[in-house]
């Protein structure tokens, strides 16, 4: 059983609960494989079984919906994924997977961050933190799951004030997703979302030098991932928006309005695709504005201010229009 279990912990972690579920059912006795192939179908065969094999298939389950459910934004989604993500957890622990059990509650954790409770969230990603460094004593390969349970550490103690020790958690991130990024680019996405949040905590503490390395750098990376694949025009837009921030307060005007401009472009091409980025596109005006309002131009800061005033009611009208359309109204 225990070679069993260790089978099923390596399907989910680097393949499928399908793939997990097969290995399964070849392994399981006769009255349990005619349950197990009825798995997804009918939960509820689960309650019909007892001790490990009843732990082993809802482990499976609930790391299916996990999966799943992680792929949308909507609240059904978001609490979908927090608890089919903890209750897999749970039964990590309890068959003995601590690799598992770490992944399941950074996942989880992701989910109650997207809600909002940080609290809760901060309490799953430190026992994660916890299982994660004794994994990676044994075994780098999770060295993956650590940097993310780091730079997401990092975010949360930021956004709650407490900016030194948040910067320990992205500062340590930074250095394994650079490394990992050195020997493989596929991590290059997760070098550059921990270079824009520990440039943006650089700049608000005032080290604008540290600030305008990193964000260059994630700039060149999301450049360069744009080349390959244009979903990361999104990320690249944001990064030109912080990394302008950061230029208007040290006064570079001029390479500040060019990143905004940049963005703003960016943003407008995608309302094409979906009307709520003008949200985004009058974020970006509003920014103008402002930059215009500090070079001492204040006509074209009130212009840029109309202009972002306008986008936004425009949007909202849309969004009406669309939750009146939707309810039948």
């Amino acid at each position: 059983m225990d070679e069993l279990i260790r089978e099923v912990a390596f399907l989910i972690r680097n393949g499928t609960a399908v793939d997990a579920l097969n290995a399964l059912i070849a392994k399981a006795p006769e009255e349990v494989k005619e349950k197990a192939k009825k798995l997804f179908d009918d939960p509820n065969i689960i309650e019909s079984l007892d001790g490990v094999w009843a732990d082993l298939l809802a482990l499976i389950y609930y790391a299916h919906i996990s999966r799943y459910s992680s792929q949308f934004t909507t609240k059904q989604g978001i609490v979908g994924r927090v608890v089919s993500s903890l209750t897999a957890a749970k039964l990590a622990k309890k068959l003995g997977i601590p690799e598992l059990e770490a992944i399941f509650l950074l996942n989880g954790a992701k989910g109650l961050t997207l809600m909002g409770m940080r609290d809760r969230a901060e309490v799953c990603y430190l026992k994660a933190e916890e299982l994660l460094r004794d994994l990676v004593k044994k075994d780098e390969s999770f060295l993956k799951e650590l940097a993310d349970v780091l730079n997401d550490l990092g975010i949360i103690y930021v956004e709650t004030n407490e900016k030194e020790k948040g910067e320990n958690y992205l500062e340590e991130a930074l250095k394994i997703r650079r490394e990992l990024a050195e020997k493989n680019e596929a991590y290059l996405p997760m070098l550059a979302q921990t270079l824009n949040n520990l440039a943006s905590l650089y700049k608000d503490t005032k080290r604008y030098d540290k600030a305008d390395e990193l964000f260059d750098e994630a700039e060149k990376i999301y450049r360069k991932l744009v080349e390959k694949d244009e979903n990361y025009v999104i990320d690249l837009a944001v990064v030109l928006c912080n990394y302008g921030a950061l230029c208007r307060v040290i006064r570079e005007f001029e390479k500040a309005e060019k990143l905004y401009r940049e963005a703003l472009d960016i943003f407008k091409k995608l309302t094409e695709k979906d009307v709520f980025y003008n949200s985004a596109v009058a974020d970006v005006l509003m920014y103008l504005s402002g930059l215009y309002r500090d070079m001492g131009d204040f006509d074209k800061a009130e212009e840029y201010m109309k202009r972002a005033n306008e986008v936004y009611n425009e949007l909202l009208a849309k969004l009406q229009e669309r939750s009146e359309a939707s309810s039948g109204a």
